[in-house]
Order: structure tokens, then sequence, then C-alpha cells
């Protein structure tokens, strides 16, 4: 799937949460979403942050959502 705005990642993510699969925020999804995410917050940013900024806080942003958001909601 190729996702070129926020409403078809959040489909993708929908799609992926009601699969069934109990590891559905995998290592490829937290990828699919830090990339858009990434993206998002330098076209906000551009005139605050360094790329290598955007990455980081990309980074441990994913890493918050998924220990706050989707292992705290098993």
């Amino acid at each position: 799937m190729t996702t070129n705005n926020s409403a078809a990642l959040l489909e993708y993510i929908i799609h992926q949460a009601n699969s069934g699969q109990k590891n559905w925020f995998s290592h490829q999804q937290q990828r699919i979403a830090g990339i858009h995410l990434a993206y998002e917050i330098a076209k906000n940013h551009a005139d605050t942050m360094t790329p290598e900024e955007v990455a980081d806080y990309t980074v441990a942003l994913n890493n918050e959502i998924y220990k706050k958001i989707v292992v705290k909601g098993e």
C-alpha cells in the first residue's frame, strides 16, 4: 500500500489494528508511520528544525507512541 496522505495512513493503521494479529504495529508499520511523520514534521517545522532534529524527534515520538499507546492498549 502506498500512503500519500494522513487519511490513507490512518486507514492503513486501522486495517492493521483490525487484522487480529497481536503484533499489528510491528517494526514495518512503525517505519511507515515514522517516515510519514518525519515528512510532516519537516514540512511544518523546516524553518526551526534541522533534518537530524526532525529524525531524532520522530524516532523518540514513535517509540513513545508504541510504548504508551500500543503496548499499554493491549
